[in-house]
C-alpha cells in the first residue's frame, strides 16, 4: 500500500479531529482510500500539552514547513498572515498543501495557486467551504463538463442554526446565538458568521471555481442576519417563505456577481428546507439544470473529513491544472440581477398613509405583489403607528437601495426600514 507523510499545523477543534481520526481509525482511510497517512510532525504553538497523541511536536510551525520528510502540509491555524507565510514556505519546499482556511484562499488564492503551479505541487481546500459536504469537488471535478450559470447556497452553519431556532422555537436572536456557542457551532466572537463575512468568503472561493474569476473577496457584496427579527420570521412564514442567509453567484457575458445576504426563500424550494447547522449548495448548469449538494457545514468532524479526503486525492495525483489559468472573467460588485424584495415599514396609523407609500412604488414603476397591514398589538404603547410589509417586484440591489432611501423621505414612515431579497430560483 502506498503511503504519504504529512505534517499538521494547528491543533484546535479541526486539527484535533484530524489527528484523532488518523490516530484512532487509520484503517478506515487505508481501506477506503488505499493510502496510509503518516503524521510525522505536528506544529502546535502550545507544545506537547496541546496534543493528545504520541507524536513529534514542535512549537515552531515553520519547522514543519521546512521538514524535508513532510510531503503534505496541513494548514489549520486560520487567519492570513502566519498561515500565508507557512503555506508559501511549504510550497517553495516542494510540499503539497491541504487547508481549511477560507480567509486565506479568498484573499490570497490567486498568488498561492500560481506559486503552487510554479513548484508543481497541489493545494487542496475542500474543507474551506461547507465542511464535510464536497461542493469544491463537485465544481472542480463532477461538473467540469458543464457551463455554470449560477449557484445559490446556505454556506454558514452558524447562521442557519440561529435562523432555524428563531423559526422553529421562536427563540430570540440572542438566545439562539448563545445556544450555538454552547454547542460549539459558533465562536466566542461570532462576528464573521453573523455579519456575513464567512459566507461571503466561501462564495468568493466558489465563484473562482464556477466562473474562473479572480480570488477577490473585496468585490463580494454581503450583509448579516443581525437585523432579522421574530417579526420578520413570522411575516415570512405567513407569506410562504423561510428566511435563510443565501450566497449567490451568477454570470452575464463575462461579468460575474457574487453576494451573500439574508433572503426569503419560498417554502417549495429545497433551500428553504435546510435546517439547523446544515449547508446546501444548488448549482445550475447549461443543459444539466440544477444539482443540489447537502450536508453538515459546521463542526470539527465534518471539516476533518474534508481535510483527509484532500490528502487521499493528493496521494492519487491531485487535480488537473487548468490550461486557461490566466483567462478570467470579471468580478463586479454592481449586480444587474433583479430580486423581488421584502420591505418592512412602520407607518403612521392615519388615512392616506398607505396610499402615499403605494403611490411612490407606482411612480417608480415598481409593482406591489403583496401588502400586509397589521393593527397595533394591544400591549403596544404606540398606537399611532402600524407595521406594514410590502412584497415588491424584481429590483436590482441599486434600485432597492434607492427605493429604501425614497421611503425614508416620506414623513408618515417612522423608524428604520428593513429590506431583504426574495429567492427567485433564478
Amino acid at each position: 500500500m502506498k503511503s504519504i507523510k504529512v505534517g499538521v499545523c494547528g491543533v484546535g477543534n479541526v486539527g484535533g479531529a484530524v489527528l484523532e481520526n488518523l490516530s484512532n481509525s487509520p484503517e478506515i482511510v487505508e481501506n477506503n482510500g488505499g493510502v496510509k497517512i503518516d503524521v510525522i510532525q505536528v506544529g502546535a504553538r502550545k507544545g506537547k500539552s496541546a496534543v493528545s497523541f504520541d507524536l513529534n511536536v514542535t512549537t515552531d510551525l515553520l519547522d514543519v514547513a521546512n521538514n524535508p520528510e513532510v510531503e503534505v502540509l496541513i494548514e489549520l491555524i486560520g487567519g492570513c498572515d502566519l498561515a500565508k507565510d507557512l503555506v508559501e514556505t511549504s510550497i517553495r519546499n516542494g510540499k503539497h498543501i491541504v487547508t481549511a482556511n477560507k480567509a486565506l484562499i479568498a484573499t490570497h488564492g490567486d498568488e498561492l495557486f500560481e506559486l503552487a503551479k510554479e513548484h508543481n505541487v497541489q493545494i487542496g481546500f475542500e474543507a474551506s467551504v461547507a465542511g464535510g459536504t464536497p461542493v469544491i469537488k463537485a465544481l472542480r471535478e463532477g461538473l467540469v463538463a458543464n457551463k455554470v450559470n449560477w449557484f445559490a447556497g446556505i454556506l454558514n452553519g452558524t447562521t442557519n442554526f440561529i435562523l432555524s431556532k428563531m423559526s422553529d422555537d421562536q427563540s430570540s436572536f440572542e438566545s439562539a446565538l448563545k445556544e450555538a456557542q454552547d454547542l460549539g457551532l459558533a465562536e466566542a466572537d461570532p462576528t464573521m458568521d453573523v455579519d456575513g463575512t464567512d459566507a461571503a468568503q466561501k462564495a468568493s472561493i466558489l465563484s473562482a471555481l464556477a466562473f474562473n474569476t479572480p480570488h477577490n473577496f473585496e468585490l463580494v457584496s454581503y450583509g448579516g442576519i443581525e437585523s432579522v427579527s421574530q417579526e420578520d420570521i413570522s411575516y415570512a412564514a405567513d407569506l410562504g417563505y423561510s428566511i435563510k442567509h443565501i450566497a449567490y453567484g451568477s454570470i452575464e457575458a463575462n461579468e460575474v456577481f457574487v453576494s451573500a445576504y439574508p433572503t426569503l426563500v419560498p417554502n417549495d424550494q429545497l433551500l428553504s428546507q435546510v435546517g439547523m447547522q446544515m449547508n446546501a449548495l444548488e448549482v445550475n448548469c447549461d443543459g444539466l439544470g440544477s444539482t443540489v449538494y447537502y450536508g453538515p457545514g459546521a463542526g470539527p468532524k465534518p471539516t476533518a473529513s474534508a481535510v483527509i479526503a484532500d490528502i487521499v486525492d493528493i496521494s492519487n495525483g491531485g487535480w488537473p491544472v487548468s490550461k486557461n489559468f490566466a483567462s478570467k472573467n470579471l468580478l463586479s460588485k454592481e449586480s444587474q440581477q433583479g430580486f423581488s424584495r421584502y420591505f418592512n415599514l412602520t407607518i403612521k396609523n392615519e388615512a392616506g398613509a398607505i396610499a402615499k407609500v403605494s403611490s411612490l412604488f407606482a411612480s417608480k414603476n415598481i409593482s406591489i405583489e403583496a401588502l400586509i397591514q397589521n393593527e397595533s398589538k394591544a400591549n403596544q404603547a404606540d398606537h399611532t403607528h402600524v407595521p406594514v410589509v410590502i412584497i415588491s417586484g424584481p429590483l436590482t440591489d441599486e434600485k432597492a437601495f434607492e427605493m429604501t432611501k425614497d421611503l425614508h423621505s416620506i414623513d408618515e414612515i417612522a423608524q428604520s426600514i428593513k429590506q431583504f431579497r426574495i429567492h427567485n430560483a433564478l
